[in-house]
């Protein structure tokens, strides 16, 4: 109906204009520091091929930012001023060019063969501290730019590594397992999945309060200078859950499940004897 408001949501299908805005506010994080040359490609990588709001959000997020619109502003700016800069320096060379003519001094000799260059070494992703909300955050960047969605059943997160399961590429009938260290490196064989599998979207995952669940984790569930051994992410059959465990040197651990927006659902602190 004419008038009526227009509702957005996660799901809503992302336009041409939406990926180009987002692409730019990646380059302004890029050019002032907040991200890396790696997660600024693997990240763009991403806008280019994603197909809801809810997938472009989640690649700027984290990023300090007015609004997509100044964003693109500030890199309109940029370019002219590189253009007006171009303009002056070709206008510049123009008048030398001219002067040098009017000269009758001989030329100066031709500046001398450069080097050859030797090929590039290749940029290699690094290892994320998959155990921090930071590291999860890139891994889910880097999983939606792989494979196209944010779609998993399960997900485990150790220490410099995570184990995925997920409907196999080559039939959602079955199951493959991916080792993911920097990379994702599917293993040989699959297995038959269960109609009734419930996914988990990992773009459903509140980076922020999943962090601060984490810098508490010691004092929430009674373990002092607690170390987080694993964390994983599934449905299992119930509600999505976000599951969080710690320990400490002494022996001492806990655990507690999270909704992906961060609700607490379930406390286990150490009790001691």
């Amino acid at each position: 109906m004419s008038g009526s408001p227009t509702t957005t949501s996660t799901r809503t299908r992302a336009r041409d204009v939406d990926r180009s805005d987002t692409c730019a506010v990646l380059d302004t994080a890029l050019s002032d520091g907040q991200i890396t040359v790696d997660e600024h490609a693997n990240r763009t990588a991403a806008a280019m091929t994603a197909t809801t709001l809810g997938q472009l959000d989640l690649l700027v997020r984290d990023l300090q930012k007015a609004t997509l619109r100044n964003a693109v502003a500030k890199v309109r700016r940029i370019d002219k001023i590189w253009y007006l800069a171009a303009a002056s320096a070709v206008f510049a060379t123009l008048i030398g060019f001219l002067t040098l003519s009017a000269d009758d001094s001989p030329s100066p000799p031709p500046p001398a063969a450069a080097e050859p260059v030797g090929p590039l070494a290749p940029i290699v992703s690094s290892t994320l501290n998959t155990l921090t909300a930071s590291g999860i955050g890139e891994f889910i960047i880097r999983y939606s730019a792989k494979y196209g969605t944010t779609t998993i059943d399960s997900v485990n997160f150790y220490d410099g590594y995570a184990s995925v399961t997920r409907a196999a590429t080559i039939s959602p009938n079955l199951e493959e397992d991916i080792d993911f260290r920097g990379g994702f490196t599917p293993r040989d064989s699959t297995s038959t999945r269960a109609a009734s599998t419930v996914t988990f979207d990992l773009a459903a995952v509140d980076i922020d309060k999943l962090a601060g669940y984490l810098a508490g984790a010691s004092a929430n569930l009674n373990v002092p200078e607690a170390k987080v051994t694993h964390i994983s992410m599934s449905s299992s059959g119930q509600d999505p859950r976000v599951s969080i465990y710690v320990s400490n040197d002494l022996g001492a651990s806990g655990s507690m499940e999270l909704s992906p927006d961060g609700r607490p659902i379930r406390l286990s602190p150490f009790t001691p004897r």
